[in-house]
């Protein structure tokens, strides 16, 4: 990678003091990728020359400006001009502040005082009496206490009582698009929002007496954290195809957006079940509020009833201190989406049944009633009417989730959308760079695609990464799995997983899986660390990119890491049994 292509993946960073930087920066490392480096630029100090063009993300409007005053225009590719929040760890220090006196809010400009009293206000905070006070303005008589987001060197002399609540900063709707800039949207956004509303909740037990207060903050977040529909990434334009089956099925799904029906999506892995939903909250009445998502074939049924309905401190060995927010709760007003819900056990379909019913939940290990608004997307890739006949889905609840139903169709059943759906991804997200030959369009429209449009894309990101011109050929797509002997496929995988890395990295997966536990980057990690084999989290990220393109694995639904796919399985039954 030259220079250049390094700092287009760079992120420059620009503040107005050292402290705000440094503060900022810390936030951003926490889910930005490991090879995103932060380049540091103060408007307030002297800096090193820079050159080259950068993704660049500002921590205000007025240092925005700045920075093109000193002609900085040059240094910028693209650039977002963040908003902050006041809400963090600290906020519980001002809750009990009294409400009949007039109170600082010390920073160093007009603009960032009358900011933060406008954040402050708009997340529940309108009973403090707050004066903005900034270098140049007096000091209003007989006001004693000052608050200050982290600008202690500007309170006034004289102060009875100083309310440091810290450095403000980017709030939820910066975060998603920084996040969308590099294409973690997907991985880091459920971490970030579990992390984001816990701590919020966590505060708010510190406090006894300021109830209302706290509801108001908790619901302010969660509105700020749902921003226009961050947690649904696509629309129904994202949906490509132009068969009669695709059209039907987007036509259907655009009329049941504008009720509120409960929703059962059905259709082979791979259709885009995920897609349809996410099209369907976006283009609902509920679209600003947040979308959810749990995939119940990716966690062992325990671990789904305390993800769904949250649970309270002690509950359960390993509880965490205060409780936990549950997805239901953290859906109110919005959109659930609960992936393959034919992999539900008896208990909890009993339990979902009852939130349809009754639109209320209790946490785990509590005895207090809570009751949500949430619509219910659901999504299966089994035969639930045959499951029904079999006992092992109950038929209430099959037919109170198909209030509104649709049924996705194969790829098989829309080859005609495959040239439409290569020449999508080549840009947006192969950028243009290779173009594909008449000859593998035609071998592609003969495949029966049992895997649908995953499999057609992992073909794809395969032929991009073994191509050696700019034109894909033949040659350099994958060898069709259907027609090829089980020999030859065993040897395939043999031949593509040849280091002994890759072989740990597997074997942890399942190992951890095994366990209960989340085979993600950093647990895959601590797992062969503890077996003294030293592989890094990057290498790791990129095995299971690897692992994800040859169908081995697949990402778990919101931040619950990887799961083996059957030919992963497959792959360790046959070259590493126990």
């Amino acid at each position: 990678m030259d220079r250049q292509s390094d700092r287009t993946r760079a992120l420059l960073l620009v503040t107005g003091s050292r402290f705000t930087q440094k503060s900022l920066a810390k936030q951003l490392s926490g889910f930005l990728p490991e090879d995103v480096a932060i380049v540091p630029y103060m408007v307030e100090e002297k800096n090193p020359p820079l050159d080259g063009t950068y993704f660049t993300v500002f921590s205000s409007e007025e240092v925005y400006e700045q920075f093109l005053h000193q002609g900085g225009q040059s240094l910028i590719s693209s650039h977002i001009v963040g908003t902050r929040t006041v809400i963090n760890s600290n906020i519980d220090q001002i809750l009990t502040l009294p409400r009949d006196q007039k109170i600082l809010l010390v920073t160093d400009s007009e603009i960032s005082a009358v900011d933060s009293i406008s954040n402050l206000q708009r997340i529940g905070f309108d009973f403090l009496q707050l004066i903005p006070f900034y270098p140049g303005c007096d000091v209003p008589r007989g006001v004693g206490i000052a608050i200050t987001p982290g600008d202690p060197d500007q309170i006034p002399a004289g102060m009875k009582a100083v309310y440091n609540i810290g450095t403000r900063l980017f709030d939820p709707s910066t975060v998603v698009r920084i996040m969308a800039h590099y294409g973690v949207l997907e991985t880091e956004i459920y971490a970030y929002t579990d992390t984001f509303i816990q701590s919020l909740l966590d505060t708010a037990a510190r406090i006894s007496d300021v109830a209302y207060e706290n509801s108001r903050v908790t619901k302010a977040a969660r509105m700020q954290l749902a921003g226009n529909g961050h947690f649904a990434k696509y629309h129904f334009d994202d949906i490509i195809g132009a068969s009669p089956r695709i059209l039907h099925a987007k036509n259907l799904a655009r009329k049941i957006s504008a009720s509120d029906l409960t929703v059962l999506l059905e259709g082979e892995n791979g259709t885009g079940k995920e897609l349809f939903a996410s099209a369907i909250h976006k283009a609902s009445g509920r679209s600003k509020e947040p979308f959810v998502a749990i995939n119940f074939s990716a966690l062992p049924d325990t671990l789904v009833e305390s993800e769904l309905f949250g649970y309270e401190e002690g509950a359960f060995t390993g509880a965490k201190k205060g409780g936990k927010i549950g997805l239901f709760q953290q859906a109110d007003g919005g959109t659930i989406f609960l992936d393959e819900i034919g992999d539900a056990s008896p208990a909890l379909q009993a339990k979902l049944l009852r939130v349809i019913q009754e639109r209320e939940i209790m946490r785990v290990g509590g005895n207090k009633i809570i009751p949500i608004d949430v619509r219910i997307i659901a999504a299966t890739n089994r035969n639930l009417k045959q499951m029904i006949a079999e006992k092992r889905f109950r038929q209430d609840l099959y037919y109170r989730l198909k209030e509104g139903y649709l049924h996705l169709p194969a790829l098989a059943d829309r080859k005609e959308d495959i040239p439409l759906l290569l020449e999508d991804w080549l840009k947006t997200r192969f950028d243009g760079a290779k173009t594909i030959s008449p000859e593998v369009t035609a071998l592609l429209l003969e495949r029966d695609w049992q895997g649908n449009i995953r499999e057609l894309l992992n073909t794809m990101k395969y032929a991009f990464a073994v191509c050696d011109g700019d034109t894909i050929l033949p040659k350099d797509l994958p060898p069709d799995e259907e027609s090829s002997p089980p020999a030859a496929q065993a040897e395939a995988f043999s031949d593509c997983i040849c280091t002994s890395t890759q072989r740990c990295i597997l074997v942890a997966i399942r190992e951890i899986s095994e366990n209960n536990g989340i085979p993600g980057r950093t647990g895959i990690f601590k797992h062969l660390k503890a077996q003294g084999k030293s592989v890094s989290e990057y290498r790791i990220r990129q095995e299971l990119q690897q692992f994800q393109s040859m169908d081995l694995v697949q990402s778990a639904t919101g931040r619950y890491g990887v799961y083996l796919t059957e030919k992963g399985w497959d792959f360790l039954v046959r070259n590493h049994p126990k």
